[in-house]
């Protein structure tokens, strides 16, 4: 079997950092702290575009219950200490990507045809192994600093083997991707499955933050009032830093930082009995969602990591 050799571009943005807040004493809710105060945890989420892998039937697909016992001994009899890794491995970038490699391995598996034997490779800086199965399947390992995986190629793509939640993943697009039941795709970033929907996955990352750089003033720089003129949210100073306030009372009074580098503030609630929220968008692409009192919020079902099966999943035919 040749590997066929494939290119994809996946399109993402960095996410960065947000900021925690401090308190001017003459704006401060006479309840909180006074002064620049601890960090504290925000959500911040990201819309990344990419393209979506052709979807797979059956006969494309890895389904069976196959494993590979690693060696415990290199070629040259030194003993293996790396270990093995138990997430999907992201490194597997630098050899999807790697045109040397994919050629080299197309061509040892032509002569490299003895059962259960592992034939150990080194091309520039990566090592890797080749195991042709008493099934007559081959296996790659990569072997990384103190870690490695082993994968199956099959129906023109890699696999990899999430031991964790017993499933079978493919490489496609730069990253990990899980062909759900009835054909529904989830992308592996950031330790979860996202579900893959309408050309992008919205990703979510929980960040400890530091105080702000500027003081509090609810005047200046740019303002943004709710729907029903309860809170005003303003962004100022050098670094675009985000403070809600509080405005039932008249003079608005601080209530907290909502991080730097923002673009924009829009509010969704704030009349017919619905709930205030604050959506603040970042210069990066990133956005956080807060409720009226500057408390970081999640979103529904930003997240939906698929659960274990109750079995493995029945072979595919000729697998």
């Amino acid at each position: 079997m040749k590997i066929k050799l494939l290119r994809f571009t996946a399109f993402v943005v960095v996410i960065l950092s947000a900021g925690a807040g401090q308190v001017r004493a003459e704006d401060r809710d006479p309840g909180r702290e006074h002064g620049r105060g601890g960090g504290r945890s925000i959500t911040r989420m990201q819309n990344i575009s990419m393209p979506r892998p052709e979807r797979l039937d059956s006969g494309n697909m890895v389904n069976d219950n196959r494993r590979i016992e690693a060696p415990r001994h290199y070629e040259n009899g030194e003993t293996v200490r790396e270990r093995s890794v138990n997430v999907p491995p992201v490194r597997h970038a630098e050899i999807a990507g790697n045109n040397d490699i994919l050629h080299a391995i197309s061509r040892e598996q032509g002569a490299e045809r003895v059962h259960k034997r592992y034939y150990w490779h080194t091309l520039g800086d990566k090592r890797y192994a080749h195991f042709y199965d008493a099934d007559g399947i081959d296996w790659y390992g990569f072997y990384f600093g103190p870690s490695f995986y082993w994968t199956r190629y099959y129906g023109n793509r890699w696999w990899w083997y999430d031991q964790g939640y017993a499933r079978w993943v493919f490489w496609a697009n730069g990253y990990w991707w899980w062909q759900g039941p009835g054909g529904a795709a989830f992308v592996y970033m950031d330790n979860n499955y996202y579900p893959y929907q309408e050309g992008s996955v919205t990703v979510q990352r929980s960040t400890t933050v530091a105080p702000a750089q500027t003081d509090p003033v609810p005047s200046g720089g740019k303002q943004w009032n709710s729907p029903d003129l309860s809170r005003m949210v303003q962004v100022t100073g050098p670094e675009n830093e985000a403070f809600i306030y509080d405005k039932t009372g008249g003079k608005p009074v601080y209530l907290a930082f909502l991080g730097k580098e923002v673009d924009k503030v829009r509010f969704s609630g704030g009349v017919a009995g619905q709930p205030l929220q604050v959506l603040v968008d970042f210069k990066d692409g990133a956005y956080a969602i807060f409720d009226g009192d500057g408390k970081s919020a999640q979103p529904q079902a930003a997240v939906s990591v698929p659960p274990i099966p109750d079995a493995p999943p029945a072979a595919a035919p000729g697998q």
